[in-house]
C-alpha cells in the first residue's frame, strides 16, 4: 500500500465541475418539455458517457498506485476498473438496443448480464479495501453497518418486493429482478461497512461521496425495478438521471481518493 502522499489537482475546481455537471443534467431533465423528442435520444446517451467518466477515474487511480497485483490496496483498484468497465459496456449495449435495435427498453437482456456482473469484481474491490485496513474495524463500527444493512433491507422488503409480487413476473424475470435487489443491498453494505472504518479520519471525505454515490445507485436500480413492475417507466424519467448522478459522483470520489494518497 503507497503512502499517503498530496498530488497534482484541485478540490475545489473538481467540486465545482461536479456540481456544474449534476446541475447541467438536471436542467436538461427538468427542461425536457422543451423538447421531448430529444430526451430519449440524450437519455440514452448521457448513461454510458457518464459511467466511462466514472471509469476513467478508476483508471487513474491505477496509474497512481500502479498496475499490479502484488498487494489488497493495488489489487482492489483494479477490481473497481473492471467493475466499472462491465457497467460502462453495460451502458454502451443498452444504447445500443435502444439507437440500432430499435428497443426502447432492453429489460432482461444481454445489458443485464454487464450490469450483473459488474457488481462482482466491485464487491471484490470493497473486500480487498476493507482487509487493508481491517484493523481499525471495531465492534461498533460493524453494528452501525449491520443496522444500515437492516434499514435498508426493510425498506426493500416494504416497498419493492410488494410491488414486484403484484406485477404478474415470469420466474425467469423475478430471478432477475430479486438479484439486482439482493446485489443492491449487498453493495450498499459494504460501502456503508468500509465507511465506518474510516469515518471522522483523514481520509473518510472520498467516502462520504463513494457512499453516495452507492446509494443514489441503489434507490435508481430499486426505484427502476417498481417503475418497470407498474409500467411507468418511460426514457428520460428521473429515474435516469439518478443513475447519471451516481457516476459522476463516483468519479468524484476515485478523484478524491487519489487527493488523499
Amino acid at each position: 500500500m503507497p503512502e499517503p502522499v498530496r498530488v497534482g489537482g484541485s478540490v475545489p475546481l473538481a467540486l465545482a465541475i461536479w456540481l456544474t455537471g449534476c446541475a447541467a443534467l438536471s436542467a436538461v431533465f427538468g427542461l425536457q418539455s422543451f423538447y421531448p423528442t430529444w430526451i430519449g435520444p440524450l437519455s440514452n446517451l448521457f448513461p454510458a458517457a457518464c459511467a466511462a467518466i466514472a471509469l476513467g477515474s478508476v483508471i487513474q487511480c491505477i496509474n497512481r498506485y500502479g498496475f499490479t497485483l502484488r498487494t489488497r490496496f493495488q489489487a482492489a483498484w483494479i477490481c473497481f476498473a473492471v467493475g466499472f468497465g462491465l457497467w460502462t459496456g453495460a451502458e454502451t449495449i443498452w444504447a445500443t438496443y435502444y439507437f440500432a435495435l430499435g428497443v426502447p427498453i432492453p429489460t432482461y437482456s444481454i445489458a443485464d448480464v454487464f450490469y450483473i456482473s459488474g457488481y462482482l469484481p466491485i464487491f471484490a474491490g470493497l473486500v480487498l479495501y476493507l482487509g487493508t485496513f481491517s484493523v481499525a474495524l471495531e465492534r461498533r463500527r460493524v453494528a452501525v453497518a449491520v443496522a444500515a444493512m437492516v434499514l435498508a433491507a426493510t425498506a426493500v422488503y416494504l416497498t419493492v418486493i410488494p410491488t414486484e409480487a403484484a406485477a404478474g413476473r415470469t420466474f425467469l424475470e423475478t430471478i432477475d429482478d430479486m438479484t439486482y435487489v439482493f446485489l443492491d443491498l449487498a453493495f450498499l453494505s459494504l460501502v456503508v461497512l468500509t465507511f465506518t472504518i474510516f469515518v471522522g479520519g483523514r481520509i473518510s471525505r472520498w467516502l462520504v461521496f463513494m457512499g453516495g454515490a452507492a446509494v443514489l445507485y441503489v434507490v435508481g436500480d430499486e426505484d427502476f425495478l417498481i417503475q418497470t413492475a407498474t409500467g411507468t417507466y418511460y426514457n428520460g424519467s428521473y429515474n435516469d438521471l439518478i443513475f447519471l448522478l451516481a457516476y459522476l459522483t463516483f468519479a468524484l470520489a476515485f478523484y478524491l481518493h487519489r487527493r488523499e494518497w
